[in-house]
C-alpha cells in the first residue's frame, strides 16, 4: 500500500498536479481597450414640449468631425387637449440628416386626453439610430394644431 500511494505521488508530481500555476503575464501584454460603437453612460438628453397649436423641432447639436449622433432614447408623442373631440387624420413626426430621413407616425386615433405615442420612438431603442456622419439630427411634430400638441424627448451619445 506504502508503494501504491509514494507511486501514486510520483506520478502527480510529475504531471504537475499541486504545481503552482501563475495567473499573470510573463510579459507585459497590450492595453485594453473598449471598442463598439455604445457609451451608454455618456448619453446626453434634450426634451421639447410644445402648447396647444404649435409644431416645435427638437435638434440635437452635430457631433463635430467625422462622428455620428447614435440615439438610444427618443419618445415622440401628441398629447391632445380638451377641445378634441377625434382626430382620424394620420399624424407623423418626421426627420432629418438620418439615412433614409425615417418619419414616425402616431398610433391609433386621437381623443381627449389622450397621450398617443410615435411608432417606433416609444422610449428606449434596442439600436441606436444613427445620424449622418458630421451633422446633428432634428425631429419635428405634426403640423400645428389647436387641439394637440407636441412632445419630444432625445438621449444620444456620439461616436464614431
Amino acid at each position: 500500500m506504502r508503494k501504491f500511494l509514494s507511486l501514486t505521488l510520483a506520478i502527480l508530481l510529475a504531471i504537475g498536479v499541486g504545481a503552482p500555476v501563475w495567473a499573470q503575464q510573463a510579459s507585459p501584454g497590450s492595453p485594453v481597450t473598449q471598442t463598439g460603437s455604445t457609451g451608454l453612460a455618456a448619453s446626453t438628453c434634450l426634451s421639447s414640449i410644445a402648447t396647444s397649436s404649435v409644431a416645435i423641432t427638437l435638434t440635437i447639436p452635430a457631433p463635430g468631425g467625422s462622428n455620428s449622433v447614435y440615439i438610444d432614447y427618443l419618445v415622440l408623442a401628441i398629447v391632445s387637449t380638451a377641445a378634441v373631440t377625434t382626430s382620424s387624420t394620420a399624424q407623423t413626426f418626421t426627420s432629418t440628416n438620418i439615412a433614409g430621413t425615417p418619419q414616425f407616425p402616431v398610433s391609433g386615433a386621437v381623443t381627449t386626453g389622450a397621450t398617443n405615442g410615435a411608432v417606433g420612438a416609444s422610449g428606449s431603442l434596442a439600436i441606436p439610430i444613427k445620424a449622418l456622419v458630421g451633422v446633428g439630427p432634428t425631429f419635428v411634430s405634426p403640423t400645428a394644431n389647436t387641439n394637440f400638441f407636441g412632445e419630444m424627448t432625445a438621449c444620444w451619445h456620439i461616436a464614431p
